[in-house]
């Protein structure tokens, strides 16, 4: 069962996502009417360690088999998505390929559920600050991974 939380007008909700980086692209998602990109991942469930979540979900969603390399940063988001009174707790984890080789495509493509009308997109890490990203504080975040091991804490708050 996903972790959300909702009343009449506040929402809560656990989510866990993954970064994946080849060849200086990062692969980001945005819904097929969205005009935001978004990390790869979804909700938490209960009783699911996150480590876990991340890799579930890369492989309902796009089919690939990925180990979670190390947790890099828990971002806060307050109005989230720019929706005003939505609650992110972000889990952002430095994923792998277990995969041999992975196809860095150059156009948009549908993952496994296109039901879903979920879009990916391999970007340039140097393209990032002329798009529309949530939680914003990885335009920069993403520019700048660490090799020390240290996790980062931010607060985020969008603005709608």
């Amino acid at each position: 069962m996903p972790i959300t939380i909702k009343n009449q007008n506040e929402e809560f909700l656990l989510r866990v996502a993954g970064v994946l980086i080849k060849e200086n692209k990062v692969l980001l998602h945005k819904t097929k009417k969205g005009n935001a990109w978004v990390l790869p991942g979804g909700r938490g469930e209960i009783n699911e360690e996150t480590g876990k979540t991340v890799i579930r979900e890369f492989a309902e969603e796009l089919g690939l088999n990925v180990k979670a390399a190390r947790l890099l940063w828990i971002i806060e988001s307050f109005n989230a998505y720019g929706e005003k009174n939505l609650h992110e707790h972000g889990i952002y984890y430095l994923v792998k390929s277990v995969e041999a080789e992975i196809t860095i495509r150059t156009e948009e493509f549908f993952g496994l559920e296109k039901e879903v009308g979920i879009v990916y997109k391999w970007i340039e890490l140097q393209e990032l600050h002329n798009m529309k990203i949530y939680p914003r504080a990885l335009k920069q975040l993403l520019q700048n991974i660490s090799e020390d091991n240290e996790i980062k804490h931010i607060i985020n708050t969008e603005e709608s």
